[in-house]
């Protein structure tokens, strides 16, 4: 049987959020969430593998649901998109940071990731 990865993405534009749950669910199971309250309660009834924090995170929010989700999943790792990267928060040293260059790449990305030290 093959290891299926479960991942978590956090947004706040629904639209994007289920173009990606779209992407994503090719690969890996996926789900996503657009507040703070809803990634804390999905977070804690399931085990996942990446956090997808899509550019429609702010740096506050980034930050906020990076240490809610490892509070609860302190394996996770995250995955930042993000079409500026100077709104990411440096000292995660799990985040990449990437341009929006299609679902090729994202599906490349998250794969690189949940497969990285």
């Amino acid at each position: 049987m093959a290891l299926t990865y479960r991942v978590l993405c956090f947004g706040h534009n629904l639209m994007l959020l289920e173009t990606r749950q779209w992407i994503l669910e090719k690969r890996f199971l996926s789900v996503y969430v657009s507040s703070l309250s809803d990634l804390k309660r999905v977070a804690e009834g399931g085990r996942f593998d990446l956090l997808i924090l899509c550019h429609s995170v702010s740096r506050l929010d980034f930050r906020k649901a990076a240490d809610l989700v490892h509070d609860i999943c302190p394996r996770l790792k995250i995955l930042g998109l993000s079409s500026d990267t100077s709104v990411w928060d440096p000292l995660l040293p799990e985040q990449v940071m990437v341009g929006m260059d299609g679902p090729r790449v994202l599906l490349q990305l998250a794969q690189e990731t949940l497969h990285s030290n």
